[in-house]
Protein backbone atom coordinates (compact mmCIF):
# COMPACT_ATOMS: atom_id res chain seq x y z
CA UNK A 1 0.00 0.00 0.00
CA UNK A 2 1.40 3.42 -0.90
CA UNK A 3 1.27 5.54 2.06
CA UNK A 4 -1.14 8.36 1.78
CA UNK A 5 1.16 11.34 2.23
CA UNK A 6 0.58 14.15 0.16
CA UNK A 7 3.38 15.20 -2.95
CA UNK A 8 5.48 18.02 -2.42
CA UNK A 9 4.69 20.31 -5.08
CA UNK A 10 6.57 22.81 -6.91
CA UNK A 11 5.59 25.92 -5.00
CA UNK A 12 6.84 28.32 -7.61
CA UNK A 13 4.65 26.81 -9.88
CA UNK A 14 1.75 26.63 -7.74
CA UNK A 15 2.16 29.79 -5.71
CA UNK A 16 4.29 31.84 -6.68
CA UNK A 17 3.08 32.45 -10.63
CA UNK A 18 1.98 36.00 -12.21
CA UNK A 19 2.04 37.16 -15.76
CA UNK A 20 2.72 40.58 -17.12
CA UNK A 21 0.74 39.77 -20.52
CA UNK A 22 -1.77 37.19 -21.27
CA UNK A 23 -4.19 36.44 -23.66
CA UNK A 24 -6.86 38.84 -21.81
CA UNK A 25 -4.43 41.63 -21.91
CA UNK A 26 -5.95 43.59 -25.16
CA UNK A 27 -9.58 44.42 -23.96
CA UNK A 28 -11.94 47.33 -24.05
CA UNK A 29 -14.43 47.51 -21.44
CA UNK A 30 -17.62 48.82 -21.05
CA UNK A 31 -21.38 47.67 -19.45
CA UNK A 32 -23.06 47.34 -23.06
CA UNK A 33 -26.75 47.12 -21.90
CA UNK A 34 -26.19 45.48 -18.25
CA UNK A 35 -27.19 47.69 -15.13
CA UNK A 36 -24.14 46.90 -12.47
CA UNK A 37 -25.41 49.90 -10.24
CA UNK A 38 -26.64 47.40 -7.48
CA UNK A 39 -24.62 43.69 -8.29
CA UNK A 40 -25.83 41.01 -5.96
CA UNK A 41 -24.52 36.75 -5.34
CA UNK A 42 -26.86 34.40 -4.57
CA UNK A 43 -25.70 30.96 -3.65
CA UNK A 44 -24.03 28.60 -1.09
CA UNK A 45 -20.45 27.84 -0.20
CA UNK A 46 -19.28 28.18 -3.62
CA UNK A 47 -20.55 31.64 -3.76
CA UNK A 48 -19.37 32.77 -0.30
CA UNK A 49 -15.78 32.36 -0.94
CA UNK A 50 -15.31 28.49 0.89
CA UNK A 51 -11.84 27.31 0.37
CA UNK A 52 -10.01 24.15 2.45
CA UNK A 53 -13.31 23.30 4.15
CA UNK A 54 -13.99 26.58 5.71
CA UNK A 55 -14.50 30.59 5.64
CA UNK A 56 -10.69 32.54 6.04
CA UNK A 57 -9.50 35.50 4.48
CA UNK A 58 -5.71 35.43 5.62
CA UNK A 59 -4.61 35.54 1.82
CA UNK A 60 -8.08 37.23 0.82
CA UNK A 61 -9.57 34.05 0.07
CA UNK A 62 -13.00 35.32 1.13
CA UNK A 63 -12.40 38.59 -0.62
CA UNK A 64 -11.92 36.76 -3.51
CA UNK A 65 -14.65 35.08 -3.91
CA UNK A 66 -15.16 34.67 -7.59
CA UNK A 67 -18.54 37.26 -7.44
CA UNK A 68 -16.29 39.98 -5.55
CA UNK A 69 -13.55 39.19 -8.67
CA UNK A 70 -16.88 39.90 -11.30
CA UNK A 71 -17.92 42.90 -9.36
CA UNK A 72 -14.34 44.63 -9.72
CA UNK A 73 -14.32 44.10 -13.77
CA UNK A 74 -17.68 45.45 -13.22
CA UNK A 75 -16.56 48.26 -11.73
CA UNK A 76 -19.45 47.54 -8.86
CA UNK A 77 -19.22 47.99 -5.30
CA UNK A 78 -19.46 44.53 -3.72
CA UNK A 79 -20.04 44.12 -0.14
CA UNK A 80 -19.43 40.34 1.95
CA UNK A 81 -19.38 39.70 4.86
CA UNK A 82 -15.96 39.13 5.32
CA UNK A 83 -14.30 36.79 8.25
CA UNK A 84 -11.26 37.94 10.34
CA UNK A 85 -8.63 35.37 11.87
CA UNK A 86 -8.94 31.87 10.82
CA UNK A 87 -12.76 32.70 10.63
CA UNK A 88 -14.58 29.43 10.82
CA UNK A 89 -11.32 27.15 10.84
CA UNK A 90 -10.07 25.36 7.88
CA UNK A 91 -7.61 22.71 6.89
CA UNK A 92 -3.90 23.60 6.14
CA UNK A 93 -0.85 22.11 4.66
CA UNK A 94 2.52 21.40 7.22
CA UNK A 95 5.92 19.92 6.34
CA UNK A 96 6.36 16.90 8.28
CA UNK A 97 9.20 14.50 8.41
CA UNK A 98 10.17 15.61 4.63
CA UNK A 99 6.42 15.37 3.40
CA UNK A 100 3.80 17.85 2.85
CA UNK A 101 0.37 16.55 5.19
CA UNK A 102 -2.58 17.64 5.08
CA UNK A 103 -3.59 19.18 8.46
CA UNK A 104 -7.63 18.82 9.12
CA UNK A 105 -9.26 21.34 10.79
CA UNK A 106 -10.54 21.16 14.99
CA UNK A 107 -13.37 19.39 15.35
CA UNK A 108 -15.16 19.59 18.56
CA UNK A 109 -16.36 16.49 18.08
CA UNK A 110 -13.15 14.73 17.83
CA UNK A 111 -11.05 13.79 20.72
CA UNK A 112 -7.83 13.42 18.72
CA UNK A 113 -7.28 16.52 17.18
CA UNK A 114 -3.68 17.42 15.36
CA UNK A 115 -2.19 19.76 17.87
CA UNK A 116 -1.47 22.25 15.15
CA UNK A 117 -5.27 22.17 13.78
CA UNK A 118 -7.00 25.19 13.22
CA UNK A 119 -10.06 26.08 15.26
CA UNK A 120 -12.45 29.16 14.46
CA UNK A 121 -11.47 32.64 15.20
CA UNK A 122 -13.55 33.58 18.62
CA UNK A 123 -14.58 36.80 16.41
CA UNK A 124 -16.57 34.04 14.52
CA UNK A 125 -19.26 33.63 17.42
CA UNK A 126 -20.00 37.50 16.95
CA UNK A 127 -19.31 37.18 13.34
CA UNK A 128 -20.57 40.33 10.71
CA UNK A 129 -23.10 43.15 10.90
CA UNK A 130 -26.62 42.47 10.59
CA UNK A 131 -27.81 45.88 10.00
CA UNK A 132 -25.34 45.90 6.77
CA UNK A 133 -26.63 45.20 3.49
CA UNK A 134 -24.85 42.72 2.05
CA UNK A 135 -24.27 41.86 -1.78
CA UNK A 136 -23.00 38.94 -1.41
CA UNK A 137 -26.13 36.92 0.05
CA UNK A 138 -24.35 33.57 -0.55
CA UNK A 139 -24.81 31.11 2.51
CA UNK A 140 -22.51 28.05 3.15
CA UNK A 141 -25.23 25.04 3.67
CA UNK A 142 -27.93 26.34 1.57
CA UNK A 143 -29.82 24.44 -0.32
CA UNK A 144 -32.55 25.51 -2.85
CA UNK A 145 -35.13 23.43 -0.87
CA UNK A 146 -34.18 26.08 2.30
CA UNK A 147 -34.74 29.11 0.38
CA UNK A 148 -38.67 29.45 1.50
CA UNK A 149 -41.42 27.16 3.50
CA UNK A 150 -44.19 25.50 1.67
CA UNK A 151 -45.24 24.73 5.42
CA UNK A 152 -45.01 25.33 9.03
CA UNK A 153 -42.86 21.99 9.81
CA UNK A 154 -40.28 23.25 6.45
CA UNK A 155 -40.59 27.15 8.32
CA UNK A 156 -38.77 25.50 11.69
CA UNK A 157 -36.19 23.12 9.86
CA UNK A 158 -34.67 26.29 8.00
CA UNK A 159 -34.73 28.49 10.81
CA UNK A 160 -32.86 25.67 13.00
CA UNK A 161 -30.36 25.51 10.31
CA UNK A 162 -29.70 28.67 8.93
CA UNK A 163 -30.89 30.94 12.09
CA UNK A 164 -31.26 29.90 15.53
CA UNK A 165 -32.39 27.01 18.07
CA UNK A 166 -30.92 23.88 17.42
CA UNK A 167 -29.98 21.29 20.07
CA UNK A 168 -26.49 21.33 21.03
CA UNK A 169 -25.64 17.87 19.21
CA UNK A 170 -26.85 19.33 15.94
CA UNK A 171 -25.96 23.18 16.67
CA UNK A 172 -22.35 24.00 14.64
CA UNK A 173 -20.34 24.56 17.94
CA UNK A 174 -22.43 22.43 19.68
CA UNK A 175 -24.10 25.13 21.66
CA UNK A 176 -28.27 24.75 22.05
CA UNK A 177 -29.97 27.85 20.23
CA UNK A 178 -27.01 28.14 17.30
CA UNK A 179 -27.81 26.72 14.02
CA UNK A 180 -26.92 23.88 12.71
CA UNK A 181 -25.02 26.19 9.77
CA UNK A 182 -23.28 28.97 10.93
CA UNK A 183 -22.45 30.76 7.36
CA UNK A 184 -25.64 32.64 7.41
CA UNK A 185 -25.29 33.92 10.38
CA UNK A 186 -24.67 37.60 8.98
CA UNK A 187 -28.26 37.90 7.94
CA UNK A 188 -30.93 38.99 10.18
CA UNK A 189 -33.46 35.34 10.34
CA UNK A 190 -35.90 36.80 12.95
CA UNK A 191 -36.65 34.19 15.24
CA UNK A 192 -38.23 30.90 15.48
CA UNK A 193 -41.62 32.20 16.14
CA UNK A 194 -41.09 34.84 13.49
CA UNK A 195 -38.84 33.56 10.76
CA UNK A 196 -37.42 35.58 8.26
CA UNK A 197 -36.80 33.16 4.91
CA UNK A 198 -33.93 33.71 2.88
CA UNK A 199 -36.11 34.85 -0.44
CA UNK A 200 -36.76 37.65 1.91
CA UNK A 201 -33.27 38.78 1.75
CA UNK A 202 -33.46 38.63 -2.06
CA UNK A 203 -37.03 40.70 -2.20
CA UNK A 204 -35.32 43.38 -0.11
CA UNK A 205 -31.51 43.42 -2.18
CA UNK A 206 -32.96 46.23 -4.26
CA UNK A 207 -30.99 44.10 -7.13
CA UNK A 208 -29.97 45.75 -10.76
CA UNK A 209 -28.06 42.70 -11.76
CA UNK A 210 -27.39 38.95 -9.91
CA UNK A 211 -25.41 35.59 -10.21
CA UNK A 212 -27.19 33.01 -8.88
CA UNK A 213 -25.17 29.32 -8.61
CA UNK A 214 -27.90 28.09 -6.35
CA UNK A 215 -27.86 24.38 -6.45
CA UNK A 216 -24.59 22.76 -5.93
CA UNK A 217 -25.35 22.11 -2.46
CA UNK A 218 -28.52 20.31 -3.00
CA UNK A 219 -26.36 17.76 -5.44
CA UNK A 220 -23.45 17.59 -3.07
CA UNK A 221 -24.57 17.46 0.00
CA UNK A 222 -25.56 13.94 -0.17
CA UNK A 223 -22.75 12.99 -1.95
CA UNK A 224 -20.19 13.88 0.20
CA UNK A 225 -21.59 12.02 3.18
CA UNK A 226 -21.31 9.14 0.93
CA UNK A 227 -24.92 8.51 0.11
CA UNK A 228 -25.71 8.88 3.98
CA UNK A 229 -28.54 11.45 5.41
CA UNK A 230 -26.64 13.58 8.08
CA UNK A 231 -29.76 15.31 10.32
CA UNK A 232 -31.72 16.35 7.57
CA UNK A 233 -29.09 18.58 6.12
CA UNK A 234 -27.54 16.44 3.43
CA UNK A 235 -31.01 15.17 2.07
CA UNK A 236 -31.30 15.15 -1.64
CA UNK A 237 -33.79 17.48 -2.99
CA UNK A 238 -36.65 16.26 -4.96
CA UNK A 239 -36.40 17.92 -8.25
CA UNK A 240 -40.29 19.22 -8.01
CA UNK A 241 -39.44 20.90 -4.72
CA UNK A 242 -36.35 22.53 -6.21
CA UNK A 243 -38.38 23.49 -9.07
CA UNK A 244 -40.90 25.34 -7.28
CA UNK A 245 -37.78 27.31 -5.13
CA UNK A 246 -35.73 27.78 -7.96
CA UNK A 247 -39.00 30.01 -9.68
CA UNK A 248 -39.83 31.64 -6.84
CA UNK A 249 -36.34 33.15 -6.42
CA UNK A 250 -35.83 34.30 -10.52
CA UNK A 251 -39.46 35.16 -10.24
CA UNK A 252 -38.62 37.89 -7.23
CA UNK A 253 -35.70 39.12 -9.45
CA UNK A 254 -37.93 39.50 -11.97
CA UNK A 255 -40.32 41.75 -10.01
CA UNK A 256 -37.32 44.17 -9.18
CA UNK A 257 -36.37 44.55 -12.42
CA UNK A 258 -32.92 42.62 -12.24
CA UNK A 259 -30.89 41.09 -14.90
CA UNK A 260 -28.48 38.73 -14.30
CA UNK A 261 -27.59 34.74 -14.72
CA UNK A 262 -27.48 31.91 -13.73
CA UNK A 263 -25.61 28.80 -13.54
CA UNK A 264 -25.51 24.84 -13.59
CA UNK A 265 -24.37 22.00 -11.05
CA UNK A 266 -21.03 20.43 -11.59
CA UNK A 267 -20.85 16.70 -11.63
CA UNK A 268 -19.26 16.65 -8.30
CA UNK A 269 -17.98 13.25 -8.51
CA UNK A 270 -15.09 14.56 -10.33
CA UNK A 271 -14.03 16.70 -7.70
CA UNK A 272 -10.73 15.68 -6.11
CA UNK A 273 -12.68 14.78 -3.19
CA UNK A 274 -14.13 11.84 -4.71
CA UNK A 275 -11.82 10.68 -7.48
CA UNK A 276 -8.03 10.76 -5.13
CA UNK A 277 -7.98 7.26 -3.53
CA UNK A 278 -8.02 4.63 -5.55
CA UNK A 279 -7.61 1.06 -5.30
CA UNK A 280 -4.91 1.77 -8.10
CA UNK A 281 -2.80 3.72 -5.30
CA UNK A 282 -4.17 1.27 -2.04
CA UNK A 283 -2.58 -1.65 -3.54
CA UNK A 284 -4.46 -3.69 -2.12
CA UNK A 285 -7.99 -4.89 -1.42
CA UNK A 286 -10.56 -2.83 0.33
CA UNK A 287 -14.01 -4.25 1.87
CA UNK A 288 -16.66 -1.69 2.05
CA UNK A 289 -20.32 -1.30 3.56
CA UNK A 290 -22.75 -0.86 0.33
CA UNK A 291 -25.22 1.42 0.92
CA UNK A 292 -26.87 3.15 3.87
CA UNK A 293 -29.46 1.30 5.15
CA UNK A 294 -27.73 -2.43 3.92
CA UNK A 295 -25.72 -5.10 5.84
CA UNK A 296 -23.88 -5.67 2.52
CA UNK A 297 -20.37 -5.47 2.69
CA UNK A 298 -17.82 -6.16 -0.22
CA UNK A 299 -14.86 -5.76 -1.59
CA UNK A 300 -14.24 -2.31 -3.57
CA UNK A 301 -14.40 -2.20 -7.50
CA UNK A 302 -12.74 0.72 -9.41
CA UNK A 303 -16.36 1.51 -9.89
CA UNK A 304 -16.52 2.52 -6.50
CA UNK A 305 -15.53 6.00 -5.19
CA UNK A 306 -13.73 6.06 -1.87
CA UNK A 307 -13.51 9.85 -0.53
CA UNK A 308 -10.87 11.54 1.27
CA UNK A 309 -12.90 11.51 4.22
CA UNK A 310 -11.83 7.43 4.20
CA UNK A 311 -7.75 8.35 4.72
CA UNK A 312 -8.00 8.48 8.33
CA UNK A 313 -10.10 4.92 8.86
CA UNK A 314 -7.53 3.31 6.07
CA UNK A 315 -4.45 4.46 8.14
CA UNK A 316 -6.66 2.93 11.09
CA UNK A 317 -6.90 -0.55 8.82
CA UNK A 318 -10.56 0.10 8.10
CA UNK A 319 -11.27 -1.83 4.81
CA UNK A 320 -8.75 -4.68 5.62
CA UNK A 321 -11.10 -7.10 5.87
CA UNK A 322 -14.97 -8.03 5.34
CA UNK A 323 -15.12 -8.24 9.44
CA UNK A 324 -13.53 -4.03 9.71
CA UNK A 325 -15.14 -2.51 6.24
CA UNK A 326 -15.03 1.15 5.37
CA UNK A 327 -17.90 2.87 6.87
CA UNK A 328 -20.19 3.78 4.35
CA UNK A 329 -20.16 7.34 4.68
CA UNK A 330 -16.53 7.58 3.38
CA UNK A 331 -17.40 5.66 0.28
CA UNK A 332 -20.07 6.44 -2.60
CA UNK A 333 -20.40 2.99 -3.90
CA UNK A 334 -21.41 2.59 -7.81
CA UNK A 335 -25.61 2.64 -7.64
CA UNK A 336 -25.16 6.04 -5.43
CA UNK A 337 -22.58 7.23 -8.36
CA UNK A 338 -25.26 6.70 -10.75
CA UNK A 339 -27.72 8.30 -8.25
CA UNK A 340 -25.78 11.73 -7.77
CA UNK A 341 -25.26 11.79 -11.37
CA UNK A 342 -28.81 11.18 -12.41
CA UNK A 343 -30.60 13.85 -9.55
CA UNK A 344 -27.47 16.09 -11.05
CA UNK A 345 -28.71 16.26 -14.45
CA UNK A 346 -32.15 16.60 -12.86
CA UNK A 347 -31.70 19.87 -11.23
CA UNK A 348 -29.71 20.89 -14.07
CA UNK A 349 -33.05 20.41 -16.03
CA UNK A 350 -34.87 22.31 -13.69
CA UNK A 351 -32.70 25.16 -13.84
CA UNK A 352 -32.13 25.29 -17.69
CA UNK A 353 -36.18 25.24 -17.77
CA UNK A 354 -36.76 27.91 -14.74
CA UNK A 355 -34.00 30.21 -16.42
CA UNK A 356 -35.45 29.95 -19.74
CA UNK A 357 -39.22 30.52 -18.56
CA UNK A 358 -37.39 33.58 -17.02
CA UNK A 359 -35.62 35.26 -19.71
CA UNK A 360 -32.46 34.54 -18.28
CA UNK A 361 -29.12 33.05 -19.98
CA UNK A 362 -27.15 29.51 -18.26
CA UNK A 363 -23.64 29.40 -17.44
CA UNK A 364 -22.78 25.86 -18.07
CA UNK A 365 -20.79 25.66 -15.15
CA UNK A 366 -21.59 21.43 -15.48
CA UNK A 367 -19.56 21.53 -18.53
CA UNK A 368 -16.69 23.97 -17.75
CA UNK A 369 -15.80 22.03 -14.53
CA UNK A 370 -15.84 18.57 -16.58
CA UNK A 371 -13.11 19.80 -18.60
CA UNK A 372 -10.81 20.40 -15.42
CA UNK A 373 -10.81 16.74 -15.92
CA UNK A 374 -9.28 16.30 -18.57
CA UNK A 375 -7.29 19.19 -18.12
CA UNK A 376 -6.55 22.98 -19.56
CA UNK A 377 -4.03 25.25 -19.92
CA UNK A 378 -4.16 28.64 -19.35
CA UNK A 379 -1.05 31.29 -19.85
CA UNK A 380 1.46 27.86 -19.77
CA UNK A 381 0.07 26.87 -16.81
CA UNK A 382 -1.85 23.56 -17.04
CA UNK A 383 -4.80 22.92 -14.65
CA UNK A 384 -6.60 19.70 -13.97
CA UNK A 385 -8.76 17.58 -10.80
CA UNK A 386 -5.46 16.05 -9.58
CA UNK A 387 -5.70 16.35 -6.08
CA UNK A 388 -3.38 19.65 -5.14
CA UNK A 389 -1.19 19.45 -8.10
CA UNK A 390 -4.08 20.00 -10.55
CA UNK A 391 -3.81 23.91 -9.18
CA UNK A 392 -7.75 24.53 -9.35
CA UNK A 393 -9.42 23.01 -6.37
CA UNK A 394 -8.42 23.62 -2.72
CA UNK A 395 -7.31 20.88 -0.44
CA UNK A 396 -10.78 19.83 0.70
CA UNK A 397 -10.73 18.30 -2.43
CA UNK A 398 -14.53 19.94 -3.44
CA UNK A 399 -14.03 23.76 -3.27
CA UNK A 400 -11.75 25.82 -5.74
CA UNK A 401 -9.03 27.88 -4.67
CA UNK A 402 -8.67 31.53 -5.33
CA UNK A 403 -6.88 30.35 -8.37
CA UNK A 404 -10.26 28.33 -9.31
CA UNK A 405 -12.56 31.28 -8.31
CA UNK A 406 -10.52 33.34 -11.07
CA UNK A 407 -11.32 30.88 -13.47
CA UNK A 408 -15.21 30.79 -12.95
CA UNK A 409 -15.01 34.15 -12.90
CA UNK A 410 -14.42 34.06 -16.36
CA UNK A 411 -17.25 31.86 -16.88
CA UNK A 412 -19.94 33.45 -15.60
CA UNK A 413 -17.94 37.06 -17.44
CA UNK A 414 -18.18 34.94 -21.18
CA UNK A 415 -21.95 34.23 -20.58
CA UNK A 416 -22.64 38.26 -19.09
CA UNK A 417 -20.64 40.05 -21.76
CA UNK A 418 -23.01 37.65 -24.74
CA UNK A 419 -26.02 37.95 -23.05
CA UNK A 420 -25.82 41.88 -22.47
CA UNK A 421 -23.16 43.03 -24.75
CA UNK A 422 -21.17 44.06 -21.99
CA UNK A 423 -17.20 43.61 -22.19
CA UNK A 424 -16.00 43.07 -18.97
CA UNK A 425 -12.59 41.77 -19.27
CA UNK A 426 -11.73 38.47 -18.23
CA UNK A 427 -8.93 38.29 -15.33
CA UNK A 428 -5.64 36.45 -15.59
CA UNK A 429 -5.56 33.09 -13.10
CA UNK A 430 -2.27 33.14 -12.62
CA UNK A 431 -2.45 36.69 -10.61
CA UNK A 432 -4.53 34.52 -7.86
CA UNK A 433 -3.15 32.21 -5.30
CA UNK A 434 -3.60 28.54 -5.30
CA UNK A 435 -2.61 26.52 -2.41
CA UNK A 436 -1.07 28.09 0.36
CA UNK A 437 1.72 26.04 1.16
CA UNK A 438 4.07 26.21 4.31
Amino acid sequence: MKKLIYTTLSITVLTSLSCTKTQFDEYETNNGDANFTTFISLGDSYTQGFQDGGLHNEHDQQANSYPSIIAKQMGANFVQPLVSGTGSGYMHLEFRNGEIEVIKAFDPDVPNNDPNAIDYDPSFNTWANKSIKYNNLAVGGLNVRNVFAINTAEESVNHIYLGNGAPAPLAWNGVSGEPISPYGRFLDWGTLSNPVEYIEQIRNSSATFFTNWLGVNDAMSWAKEGGDDISGSSLQTLPSNFRIKYDSVLTILQDLGAQGVCATIPDVTEMPFFTTITLDILLKDVWIKEGADTTMIRKATNDDLILLTAKGYLEDNFGNSASNPLPHQVVLDKDEIVLVKNHTSSLNAEIMASASKHGYSVVDMHGFMGRLVSGMNFDGVDYSTKFIEGGAYSIDGLHPNTRGYAFIANEFIKVINSSYGSELRPVSPSNYKGIVFP
